[in-house]
């Protein structure tokens, strides 16, 4: 699982890359109505990246390979600012 932080459409949010571009995470806590951190800072020195990578890898991966397109942001409408948090999957 990789995590960065991602600019796109005049918003800055740490992002979930998945096969189809990226899942960011202040979409998925709009959409599932969760609430992680969507400053990778905070993610991070809040123990919930290893949260997030544990969901992840407990389902959410699949989860998020099927949104739907429109809540995917494409890798032509983002770029990455640098902040990454990486996993072994």
């Amino acid at each position: 699982m990789k995590l960065v932080t991602i600019e796109y459409r005049g918003r800055r949010s740490v992002a979930v890359v998945i096969a189809r571009g990226y899942v960011a995470l202040d979409v998925l806590n709009e959409e599932k109505r969760s609430d992680w951190p969507t400053e990778m800072g905070r993610l991070v020195d809040s123990g919930d990246a290893a949260r997030f990578a544990s969901w992840y890898r407990a389902g959410g991966k699949t989860l998020l390979e099927n949104m739907s397109r429109a809540l995917i942001v494409a890798p032509d409408e983002a770029s990455e600012t640098g902040e990454v948090y990486e996993t072994e999957d």
